[in-house]
C-alpha cells in the first residue's frame, strides 16, 4: 500500500492563550487524497486534569466542548476539499479547546496511525481511571447561562426539591420567562425517560418556591438516532417537559438569552 500525505493536529485545552499553556487531548489526522479524518479524544481527559488540577466543573465544561467539537468534525468530513480547507477550520479555533498547528506525515493505514498518535502525543488510554462527572450543557448554553448568571438572570447549578419526589434533583440552570425553567442536561439514554418524565410532571403540578415551573431536558449527544428524540420529544411532551435537541442548542440559546429576565 503506498503511503500518502495526511496532516495531524493536537486537540489541546488552553485556557489562557497568553500563557502558551496546553495539554493535550486528542488527534486529529486528516488525508486530503481520500479526504479521511480521523479524530481521537480523550474519554477521561486526565492529562488535563494533572496538568492543570481542574475541579470537576471545569472537567464538565472541557467534555462539552470536546463533544461539540467532536461533532464539528463529523460535519466538516463531507466539507473539506484539501489541506487548505482542514488549515483554515484549525487556524479558526480560538476557544480553550483547539488545534494545533497542523503538521505533515505519510500515513499508509490512517486509522491504525491515527491511534498510534494517540497512544504517543496523549497517552490517555481508555483503561485509565474515568472522572465521574455529570452530563454537562452543550458549551454554548453553558456560556450563556454563566453570563446571565452573572446579570442576576439564571441561576446554576444546583439541586431542588421537588414536591412528592423524595429526594433532590440535579438541574444545570434555571432561568425565568413567565415561569420558571429547570435546565437539566441529558445523555439519550431510553431507560432515563421514566425518570425524568416523573419529575417534569410533578414540576409541572406543584409549585416550588412559590414558583410555576417546568423541566427543560437538553440532549447532550450529538450524534444521537432521530427515532430516538422524536421518542424522548414525544414522551417528555406528554409528561408537560420540554425536550431540546443537540442540534436546536443554538436557538434555544437565543431565546433564553431574547427571554430571560
Amino acid at each position: 500500500m503506498s503511503a500518502k500525505r495526511a496532516f495531524y493536529s493536537l486537540v489541546q485545552y488552553v485556557p489562557d492563550a497568553s500563557r502558551a499553556e496546553a495539554a493535550n487531548a486528542g488527534v486529529v489526522l486528516y488525508v486530503p487524497e481520500t479526504k479521511q479524518l480521523e479524530v481521537r479524544l480523550s474519554p477521561t481527559l486526565a492529562r488535563v486534569e494533572r496538568f492543570f488540577k481542574l475541579d470537576k466543573q471545569d472537567i464538565r465544561r472541557v467534555m462539552s466542548a470536546a463533544k461539540a467539537l467532536e461533532h464539528r468534525l463529523g460535519l466538516a468530513r463531507t466539507e473539506f476539499d484539501g489541506e487548505a480547507d482542514f488549515a483554515r477550520f484549525v487556524d479558526a479555533r480560538a476557544d480553550a479547546l483547539r488545534l494545533s498547528i497542523p503538521r505533515l506525515m505519510l500515513v499508509t493505514d490512517a486509522v491504525r496511525e491515527s491511534h498510534e498518535l494517540y497512544e504517543e502525543l496523549v497517552g490517555d488510554r481508555e483503561t485509565v481511571r474515568r472522572v465521574k462527572v455529570k452530563p454537562a450543557l452543550p458549551s454554548r448554553l453553558e456560556e450563556v447561562f454563566a453570563r446571565l448568571q452573572r446579570e442576576g438572570k439564571a441561576s446554576c447549578p444546583h439541586r431542588i426539591v421537588v414536591p412528592h419526589a423524595g429526594k433532590r434533583f440535579h438541574v444545570d440552570a434555571t432561568f425565568d420567562n413567565g415561569v420558571r425553567n429547570y435546565v437539566r442536561a441529558e445523555p439519550l439514554v431510553e431507560s432515563r425517560l421514566a425518570e425524568l418524565g416523573f419529575h417534569g410532571q410533578l414540576i409541572s403540578r406543584h409549585r416550588i418556591d412559590e414558583h410555576e415551573g417546568r423541566l427543560v431536558v437538553v440532549a447532550t449527544t450529538p450524534d444521537s438516532d432521530s427515532r430516538l428524540e422524536i421518542r424522548f420529544a414525544d414522551a417528555l411532551a406528554a409528561c408537560h417537559t420540554r425536550f431540546v435537541s443537540f442540534q436546536e442548542v443554538e436557538a434555544f440559546a437565543q431565546e433564553v438569552e431574547r427571554d430571560a429576565h
